[in-house]
């Protein structure tokens, strides 16, 4: 870091208990910390100068959670970034021989298989096609728990709300732990619970059918015609925010510290340490579920792997999939230059 840099909290105090097969809408206007929470959760930590507090996946600690099950945790940015000149099938087969045991079907994009898939410059499959090849990649990690940065920007309303049920289908499906964060999201988003940040500061967490009473408890005026994420991200932005009759910002609280304060006085911040401190009790009495972890982890690894490997297959494996697929980038750039000249 250069010595004019100065070094800034992005997050401060957050705290909360997730547990498989829960989804966790996270909630806040651009800036608010959004991403940088998304990728902590998801063990991605590279790229800031500092991480304190302390992160547990179940019983692991970061560290070890990291070394021995990274791909365990994974994060998928806003965009959705791959080969464009890759095949949506030739896509899913290199995501599938370097970590699934078995193949999938593709599901709702076999029509799609022999298509590229494209970015902004070279077009073919659809904004929502793409997305569920996103999808679909973060299916074969078969990973424990999954982070999505705004990943419905430029979808339309129906392949949104599509985008939300594969989600839900998924979660339920692998019992994994689910973190989206969406703006704009639809009513029937289908997550059980809500966190809302302002400022880089925790202003609520809990269930979202409890959200909506929470802030208008707080003061903020009621808004039925407008769905429950847009406004519990309304009333931490000061521009979209409206009071109560009666009630302004001298006797509401509006600011991040003051909506920070008002959460950890609540009755759901109580019931939160309530539900972690049992959380914790239970998985100081629970071996029978982490030993079936391990015991799984062990066998997705595919005959060769070590056993204290993070990787799923063998080392010459992994060497053979990642030089075919540079072969065939390498054969289609050449296509591509020939057919520009």
């Amino acid at each position: 870091m250069d010595k004019k840099d100065k070094e800034v909290d992005i997050l401060n105090s957050f705290k909360g208990v997730f547990k498989p097969g829960e989804m966790c809408l996270v909630l806040g206007r651009p800036g608010s910390g959004c991403t940088t929470f998304l990728k902590v959760i998801a063990n991605q930590r590279f790229g800031y100068t500092k991480v304190g507090g302390e992160v547990m996946y179940g019983r692991y600690s970061v560290e070890t959670f990291g070394q021995r099950y990274r791909g365990k945790s994974v994060y998928n940015e806003e965009d959705d970034v791959h080969n464009p000149t890759l095949t949506v099938g030739q896509t899913l087969e290199f995501a599938l021989d370097t970590k699934a045991p078995v193949k999938r079907l593709m599901f709702n994009i076999t029509h799609t298989k022999n298509t590229v898939v494209g970015n902004q410059l070279l077009r073919d499959v659809s904004g929502g096609e793409r997305k569920r090849v996103s999808i679909v990649e973060m299916m074969i990690t078969k990973a424990s728990v999954c982070c999505w940065d705004n990943s419905t920007r430029g979808l339309d309303a129906s392949t949104a709300l599509d985008y939300a049920k594969f989600l839900r289908i998924m979660t339920n499906a692998y019992q994994c732990t689910t973190f989206v964060s969406l703006y704009q999201a639809s009513e029937n988003i289908g997550c059980g619970l809500a966190k809302g940040c302002r400022g880089g500061r925790e202003v609520y967490f809990g269930p979202i059918k409890e959200a909506r009473d929470y802030f208008e408890g707080l003061g903020y005026a009621p808004k039925p015609r407008q769905t429950t994420p847009d406004y519990l991200t309304g009333c931490t932005d000061e521009w979209e925010r409206d009071y109560a009759e009666g009630r302004d910002k001298t006797n509401v609280p509006s600011t991040s510290e003051a909506l920070e304060d008002a959460f950890h006085h609540s009755t759901i911040y109580a019931a939160l340490n309530n539900e972690m401190e049992q959380y914790c009790e239970e998985l100081r009495e629970d071996e029978h579920t982490y030993k079936d972890f391990e015991v799984a982890a062990r066998e997705e690894k595919r005959r060769g792997a070590r056993q204290t490997s993070v990787y799923t297959v063998f080392g010459l494996d992994w060497c053979f999939g990642f030089l075919r697929r540079l072969l065939v980038l390498l054969f289609l750039d050449t296509r591509m230059k020939l057919l520009t000249l």
